[in-house]
This record gives C-alpha cells, sequence and structure tokens, in this order.
C-alpha cells in the first residue's frame, strides 16, 4: 500500500485524531487528507500528471507535509530541495530532474524566481 493510501486510510478511521504538530499548527488526519487532496487537484488543473516530478522547496513546516502528500496523490514524485540552496544550483536541479512544477513558499520566491528567469 502506498503511504498516501495510509493517510486517506487513518482520516476514514480516525478523522480526528491528530496527524502532524509542528510548532503552534496541528493537522488531524482528516485536515491533512483535506489539504493534500486539494494541492492535488490543482496541481492537475495546473498540469502536472501521472509520473511528473514535482520540486518541493520549503523549510520544515506543516506545509510541506501536505505537499508531499499531494504531489503523491496526483501520482507524481516530489523532489525535496533544502531551502538553503543558492539560485544557481536550485536552476541546475529544476533543469536535471526536468521539474513540472515546485511548490515553495512566499519567502523563497525571490529564490525561485532568479533560478527560472
Amino acid at each position: 500500500m502506498r503511504i498516501e493510501h495510509f493517510l486517506a486510510a487513518n482520516a476514514a478511521a480516525q478523522p480526528a485524531k491528530t496527524a502532524l504538530i509542528t510548532g503552534h499548527k496541528r493537522l488531524s488526519y482528516e485536515e491533512l487528507d483535506y489539504l493534500s487532496s486539494r494541492l492535488a487537484a490543482a496541481l492537475f488543473l495546473n498540469g502536472v500528471r501521472r509520473n511528473d516530478r514535482v520540486v518541493v522547496f520549503m523549510d520544515n513546516c506543516w506545509e510541506i507535509a501536505v505537499s508531499i502528500y499531494a504531489v503523491l496523490k496526483a501520482g507524481a514524485t516530489f523532489i525535496p530541495v533544502n531551502p538553503s540552496t543558492k539560485a544557481d544550483k536550485l536552476a541546475c536541479i529544476l533543469a536535471d530532474c526536468d521539474a513540472s512544477a515546485i511548490l515553495t513558499q512566499a519567502k523563497l520566491m525571490p529564490v525561485v524566481a532568479e533560478a527560472c528567469g
């Protein structure tokens, strides 16, 4: 069974149980499943397809868990990239893995813009 299927099973069996705690944020299995499903749908609407590669370029936060599950639900492969990566290195990673999309945080957008520019 794939990991995203375990999330769906836990969301169905124990929806209110805490799945994730980061700092001040808590997500239940139901919330994590719902948020990742919404993001997976958005990825699909933006052209991400099965077996595509999606770069996840974020700090360690609750959004990274949502992003990873979303990419898996979309049938794609996630490529985690350390958020301290500089733009020139990120550009090489994006080109090398032929990424279809990148998921990031607002504060990292300048690095992404430079890497894609």
